[in-house]
């Protein structure tokens, strides 16, 4: 059960250029008490990247063992798995033998990127977003229980705008 106090509405409108995509999400969601609200902003952002994706999934609860964000095949396979923040290395080795795709959301001149960015690299089917410090700091810092953002999507750059201010990645790694 989650405090008052870390359940959000989302109200998010996505123009995802790399998809050629536009569509909005309406959702209720919280943060968990043991979620940092960097991590829950990962993961917010993590689900607008691949919600074009029908079939994405965005996980309520805060836990090694799920993906923060998923795709389900029809046969109930990961085809898509996003682990976000500071995932467990060795439980990415593990997953990635059993999903399509695997992908880390992350910050860039984060300790765990510098540790584990070459491990990262030698998993076939993984990929990598990582986007700069100063931008999900920004959004956590700036969270309120009606988040109404409007998300842009670009090749080189996210950007988020709600009712009283713009925030805009200075850096972003994607592959």
């Amino acid at each position: 059960m989650s405090d008052k106090n870390r359940v959000f509405k989302a109200n998010f409108t996505i123009a995802d250029l790399r998809a050629h995509r536009n569509h909005k999400e309406v959702f209720t969601t919280a943060c968990g008490r043991r979620e940092s609200y960097q991590h829950f902003v990962l993961k917010l952002l993590s689900y607008c990247l691949f919600s074009h994706n029908e079939s994405a999934i965005l996980n309520t609860s805060h836990s090694d063992s799920e993906p923060d964000v998923s795709i389900k095949a029809l046969d109930d396979h990961y085809q898509t798995w996003l682990a976000v923040d500071q995932p467990d290395i060795v439980q990415l080795n593990k997953i990635a033998k059993r999903v399509d795709e695997l992908w880390v959301v992350t910050t860039l001149n984060h300790e765990w990127l510098q540790e584990y960015e070459h491990q990262l690299e030698l998993i076939n089917n993984s990929h990598l977003i990582a986007f700069d410090d100063n931008f999900i700091e920004q959004l956590a810092s700036h969270l309120t229980k009606n988040l109404q953002w409007d998300v842009t999507i670009d090749q080189q750059t996210v950007s988020v705008s709600d009712k009283e201010n713009f925030y805009q990645t200075n850096e972003l790694v994607w592959h």
